[in-house]
């Protein structure tokens, strides 16, 4: 962690709920899911096209693992120019927190493709989370993410307070302004643009 370096003012980090909080479980054959994963792909274009190129994932299931596969997706394409990515591991067996077959699958193959990888504790000490959360805040200028009304304790609202404080661009998508994420249905109809939060209207 002490050797990274890069380039905080087009850096923009990810945040965002574990799958058991997303809308049907983080299930991506649902078109709530799917709206949800477009939606955050256009706010990964937009970060690019106002100079962005080095993304940050914190690599937990759900909102990190979506945004990284998206930002490997548009690297591969071509078409965004010299993208990276670098995933910010909280311990080095963070791993063996990953549950389902497929989130694992998902988790090597962004490893594989990802530019760097940065480990934040050697091991899995009390502060793990809290320690990667501000590595990704301190080097990046604009957040990205997805938040949902949590009780006390949310890594996702810990993380965004962070940003705010640091004076960080917030695009945070709102679970409870979007009822459509939550519409099980194939229906190309279900169009509606997605609620933004303001830093202003986000807790602090």
């Amino acid at each position: 962690m002490q050797d990274f370096v890069c380039d905080r003012l087009h850096t923009c980090c990810f945040t965002g709920h574990r799958s058991r909080d997303l809308p049907f479980g983080g299930d991506m054959r649902k078109q709530g899911m799917k709206c949800l994963a477009s939606s955050l792909q256009m706010l990964i274009v937009e970060a690019i096209a106002d100079g962005y190129k080095t993304f940050i994932s914190g690599m937990s299931d759900g909102i990190d693992l979506i945004c990284a596969q998206l930002v490997l997706e548009l690297a591969k394409s071509g078409r965004y120019g010299d993208l990276r990515l670098i995933c910010a591991l909280p311990y080095r067996e963070q791993f063996s927190e990953i549950v389902t077959t497929l989130d694992k699958y998902k988790y090597s193959v962004v490893i594989d493709g990802c530019d760097e990888k940065v480990i934040i504790s050697e091991k899995s000490d009390r502060e793990r989370y809290k320690k990667r959360n501000q590595f990704m805040v301190d080097n990046s200028s604009r957040i990205i993410g997805v938040i949902k009304d949590k009780s006390f304790g949310s890594g996702t609202l810990q993380t965004v307070n962070m940003a705010k404080r640091a004076g960080l661009e917030i695009k945070m998508i709102s679970l409870e302004k979007n009822p459509q994420l939550y519409i099980d249905t194939d229906d190309n109809s279900v169009t509606d643009k997605l609620t933004l939060l303001d830093a202003e209207s986000l807790p602090l």
